[in-house]
């Protein structure tokens, strides 16, 4: 599909695909065309020694969590998925993507929450899409290198061997993106952000019994707006190969030499230049 990032491993390529797709993972392709998964992917052969085998990026709207996720992939050359992820339900349910938008990342009501499941006649659209969406994770982590946006895939995944973080900015910031982006007023952004966020904080908190807004629940907290997009993506890059040990002189940094020790007793600390963001980054809705 449109902006995935190609990672090396085995694939397969089906007579048919959804509109746009191309070369998923064995895992996700099995489960997008209901084959048997008797045969599951090893992660563990492919990524022996990684800390983290899948990324798992929670956002306010408008923070730039879904930009920052597609440069991270180009960095990495791991998979992406964020409206990916939705198309391939569409094609499972055999329904329209309009449709499966407008269930996602809602939570659904007590009522389906508790009665529609026990009547098989009743079996509502919204907890098909929530069905689909688990499993789909669940393929999608097993297959490894994925970075998955939003959709409480961090409370989904082992957290041991993935990567949660949480991109955050000031509403303001996040409002005149979403207005451009939009083509709506600064006022009318400012609310839709909102209303977005507590959709997708009431949908962590339904689904997973977690708070999405709290720090605690992730390995790393960016501030987008200060920090900018792309470092941003250079931070989470740099973990995911420092936990693969790729970074060579990370432990002769972590212990300076005693004379190192020595001159900083002598030499005031003098902080390193701050990037400025760049202004020409594109705004990013979600």
């Amino acid at each position: 599909m449109a902006g995935l990032v190609t990672a090396a491993k085995p694939v397969i390529e089906p007579t048919s695909v959804p509109e746009g797709a191309y070369r998923w993972p064995r895992s996700v392709v099995r489960w997008l065309f209901g084959l048997s998964d008797d045969e599951r992917d090893s992660v563990a052969g492919a990524q022996a020694g990684a800390r983290f085998l899948n990324i798992c990026i929670s956002r306010e709207a408008g923070a730039g969590g879904a930009t920052i996720a597609r440069m991270v992939g180009e960095k990495l050359g791991w998979k992406v998925y964020d409206q990916e992820l939705v198309e391939a339900i569409a094609h499972r349910m055999g329904v329209s993507l309009d449709e499966v938008r407008s269930l996602d990342e809602l939570a659904p009501s007590v009522v389906q929450d508790w009665l529609l499941p026990l009547r098989e006649e009743y079996y509502a659209p919204q907890e098909a899409y929530l069905d689909h969406l688990a499993k789909l994770i669940e393929a999608v982590g097993r297959a490894g290198e994925s970075i998955l946006v939003g959709r409480g895939a961090g409370f989904m995944l082992p957290r041991s061997t993935t990567l949660s973080v949480r991109v955050i900015a000031p509403l303001k910031i996040r409002a005149q993106r979403l207005a451009e982006r939009m083509g709506v007023s600064v006022r009318t952004a400012r609310r839709a952000a909102r209303d977005l966020d507590r959709r997708r904080v009431q949908f962590d908190r339904t689904m997973h019994r977690a708070n999405s807004s709290d720090p605690h629940s992730y390995d790393l907290v960016l501030e987008s707006h200060s920090l900018g997009l792309e470092s941003s993506a250079m931070l989470v890059a740099h973990l995911v190969r420092a936990g693969r040990g790729g970074l060579p002189g990370l432990a002769q940094a972590a212990a300076p030499t005693t004379d190192s020790r020595e001159r900083r007793l002598d030499t005031p600390w003098t902080p390193p230049p701050r990037e400025i963001p760049n202004a020409s980054t594109p705004p990013e809705m979600l």
